[in-house]
């Protein structure tokens, strides 16, 4: 299977033609051995000393003339074939940065003058990309992993799957079209069984829902043991929040973006019911901006911009979108059938999660509107909480430091106080340093009731606190809504523990 087959292929470098971390860090300093492999026009440089300093390093050479190089802690040449279809072959080059279970970095280039990078994705711990021909015509599609599985919902690495990422070439580049392939999300797919192991179910169950097959991945999860099926009803909500991109991270590139672009985003039927869409952020040099990503005659397009922010220097959209705070942040399915974008907001210091309602052209932030009332319910009480954790920095404050910080918290107190009273769970708000929220729904949307319910991460500064790491329970936050003439007010919030894990205590 290909959970099982990546796995293995991590954890087992030395038969890939690695070095072994192991024994690299117990010898002495190896010298860097040089290799040369002759591909196409080019000769293929290998600098290469294990886990060792200086890095290794991969070169393409045309006449002596070095037109393209890549470095990590470990680098070899995956391959050397045509895959494009077009008579010039490619050098997949491939980096590996030491990691237990990471990382791969993959390098395809076209062996064109001068050479024309065609591929560069970070690939976590898949350290091939396998060219198949899954269309029966023109380029090779390059099949990997998709790994953001990785640790998910209490598994350890060992059981945690992978599912399948399948690259194509499409305008001069690979990009992930994962979607466009469902077959392939079903290769793997097993039946429900007394000794499933839960990375098994949470694999066969994803897979079924990024193939479009909800009915029958209802089906499976009704007949896996009572335990598992708990545990995925209870990460249900998270889980198809987490897939709403699957296969759509490279539209932006489809559209005209750079492939190098930084981007994050959600995956829904924003404009319509049924329509695939991507709302997204993208990075474009000092900016970024929000639009919507949509197919239209067999290609994607890009609308205009509903927002756009200063990009500051540095940002990662790939590790805790950390400096730009700012994202799509959730899908929501409303009574139409149609999905609402919530973003997250944190650009002003405090918190917001404006609603957005999408057209095919245009896109307005909801004003009156009843998942606009519980976000923002949503919003003041996660601002109290990274306020409160803030005040428990490791990094020394000064008075003046320590006395801002106290300040922003008697604000996000006196804003969300009067909500207190509503909600079933009585804390002193001033110990609230955890309230996550992974997901948000609308199980009842009226015209003049509704509900909006959250699976949240809630919990109180301890007694010994002594970091801004403050752990939490997983709960489930229930919001109950009415519209009177003044419009859509909170009546009543409700945390309750949410139970489910994947392996018996």
């Amino acid at each position: 299977m290909l959970r099982t087959v990546l796995a293995a292929a991590v954890l087992s470098l030395p038969a890939l033609g690695w070095s072994s971390l192991a024994g690299a860090q117990s010898s002495p300093p190896a010298p860097v051995e040089t290799a040369r492999t002759t591909c196409g026009a080019y000769t293929v440089q290998l600098r290469q000393n294990g886990f060792e300093d200086p890095p290794d390093s991969a070169s393409l050479l045309l006449n002596g003339v070095t037109l393209a190089r890549v470095s990590d802690t470990m680098v070899k040449l995956d391959f050397c074939r045509d895959v494009t279809g077009d008579g010039i072959p490619e050098a997949m080059l491939t980096g590996f940065s030491g990691g237990a279970h990471c990382c791969f970095t993959h390098h395809l280039y076209s062996l064109s003058n001068p050479p024309r990078r065609v591929l560069h994705v970070f690939s976590a711990d898949t350290d091939t990309l396998t060219p198949q021909q899954l269309d029966g015509r023109g380029a090779l599609e390059l099949l990997g992993g998709d790994w953001r599985f990785a640790y998910a919902y209490g598994l350890p690495f060992a059981d945690s799957p992978a599912l399948w990422r399948i690259y194509s070439f499409i305008g001069g580049q690979y990009v992930d079209n994962s979607r466009a392939y469902p077959g392939v999300a079903l290769r793997e797919v097993g039946q429900p069984g007394p000794d499933t192991r839960p990375g098994q179910a949470l694999y066969d169950y994803a897979s079924l829902l990024v193939a479009g097959k909800t009915a029958r991945a209802q089906t499976y999860l009704s007949q896996l043991p009572p335990r598992l099926r708990t545990w995925l009803t209870s990460y249900g909500p998270d889980l198809r929040q987490n897939l709403s991109d699957y296969g759509l991270s490279d539209w932006p590139t489809r559209a005209g973006a750079d492939p190098d672009a930084p981007r994050t985003g959600i995956g829904g039927s924003f404009s319509a019911p049924g329509r695939a869409e991507y709302l997204a952020v993208v990075g474009q040099g000092k900016t970024a901006a929000l639009r919507l990503y949509r197919p239209q005659s067999g290609g994607i397009v890009a609308g205009d911009a509903l927002d756009t922010r200063p990009l500051p220097a540095g940002a990662t959209f790939e590790t805790g979108f950390a400096g730009l705070n700012w994202w799509p942040a959730f899908t929501v399915r409303r009574a139409t059938g149609r999905d609402d974008a919530v973003v997250y907001d944190a650009s002003s210091g405090s918190v917001q999660y404006p609603v957005y309602r999408l057209g095919t052209a245009s896109g307005t932030v909801l004003k009156d509107d009843a998942l606009g009332a519980a976000t923002r319910l949503i919003a003041q009480l996660e601002a109290l909480a990274r306020h409160v954790a803030s005040g428990y920095a490791s990094a020394p404050r000064s008075a003046v430091q320590q006395a801002e910080i106290q300040r922003r918290i008697d604000v996000a107190v006196s804003r969300v106080q009067p909500a207190l009273a509503l909600g079933n769970l009585k804390f002193d708000p001033r110990k609230l340093g955890n309230f996550t929220v992974s997901a948000l729904e609308m199980p009842l949307d009226r015209a003049d009731t509704a509900r909006v319910v959250a699976p949240v991460t809630f919990g109180l500064v301890a007694a010994e606190q002594d970091s801004e790491y403050v752990t939490g329970e997983r709960s489930t936050l229930t919001i109950d809504l009415t519209r009177g003439a003044g419009g859509w007010t909170v009546t009543r919030w409700a945390l309750e523990k949410r139970v489910g894990e994947p392996y018996a205590e």
